[in-house]
């Protein structure tokens, strides 16, 4: 681990989390990953690169970006205020660093492993009394293994038990590695679609490193007991019978016990539009399918289902 970089862009440390993992959680949410989830609720994340965000609602209207923006990329506009030409942005956030009002700001900050625990220990009498600790997140966390490996030794040290959340997308020997770590008490496993041309059609990517990884964990029984499962669900993409059945299936063959239902909220389509993009917008499944699906993992799978993250 001596390659290790000495910080990483975080893009929000999240306190009094309750839905990552168990008990009062502060989330770590690093910026980075290799998966283009069209659905993504944290799209800012995706880029592993620094960028300019823009909060429309802070905006006093004073101008002061469009005078001092180096390349001329800022300009006003009476329907739509502040409009950025990222053609011509290059990021050097001199007008993130001159809005008095915030409107403008950097997605992410440099925070060293340090920077990161000394907010993270504001709290530990929560995590001590509610079982909780640090979750890391993303992004994905396999883009910054070493560095997270690291960060995990050193809470470990600061007596805080650690969460990682993972696609499972990256390098098997360090996920392998983060696993097995005696203070990492959770890991918490997406699942986007078990269906390969579903799962490529809307992250970008195979699912097959990611099923490999799973399985790697399911079958070693110091790792097995620390898995969740995460599974977003999007109307007629990921939630219909065949995926369900199939992934239920696997989950029995692998021995998983636990899973996460996400279904779909559309907080991602502001975030995107205000990094400059667009974001294709899903639907949620019903009640009654949920419901649905939660039966059958329970019933026929034998697995503990929650369903987290209504809106």
């Amino acid at each position: 681990m001596k390659n290790a970089p000495e910080s990483v862009l975080v893009g929000s440390l999240q306190k009094f989390s309750v839905e990552d993992g168990p008990g009062i959680r502060t989330t770590v949410f690093m910026k980075g990953c290799p998966l283009r989830c069209k659905w993504c609720h944290n799209p800012e994340l995706i880029d592993s690169q620094q960028q300019l965000i823009q909060s429309p609602n802070n905006c006093i209207g004073c101008g002061y970006c469009v005078e001092i923006c180096p390349q001329g990329a800022v300009t006003m506009s009476p329907q739509e205020g502040v409009v950025i030409d990222r053609n011509k942005c290059d990021v050097c956030l001199v007008c993130a660093d001159g809005c008095y009002a915030k409107a403008l700001r950097p997605v992410a900050k440099w925070m060293t492993i340090d920077e990161i625990l000394c907010v993270a220990e504001q709290d530990k009498g929560f995590y001590d009394n509610t079982g909780g600790g640090i979750t890391v997140s993303g992004g994905e966390i396999l883009l910054h293994a070493e560095f997270v490996s690291r960060l995990i030794d050193e809470a470990g040290r600061r007596g805080i038990n650690v969460c990682i959340d993972t696609c499972g997308f990256g390098n098997a020997q360090a996920l392998m590695e983060m696993a097995l770590k005696e203070n990492v008490t959770d890991i918490l496993y997406d699942m986007k679609s078990i269906d390969e041309a579903v799962h490529r059609t809307y992250t970008g990517v195979s699912n097959q490193l990611i099923l490999d990884n799973l399985r790697m964990l399911a079958a070693d029984g110091r790792t097995v007991d620390k898995l969740t499962m995460r599974m977003p669900l999007m109307k007629g993409v990921n939630d219909t019978d065949d995926i369900i059945t199939r992934t239920g299936e696997f989950y029995k063959e692998i021995g998983v016990r636990r899973v996460n239902l996400l279904p779909y909220h559309n907080l991602g389509i502001s975030k995107k539009r205000n990094v400059g993009g667009t974001q294709e917008e899903f639907e949620q499944p019903t009640e009654e399918r949920l419901t649905e699906i939660e039966i059958y993992f329970k019933n026929e799978i034998n697995l503990k289902v929650e369903i987290l993250g209504r809106v």
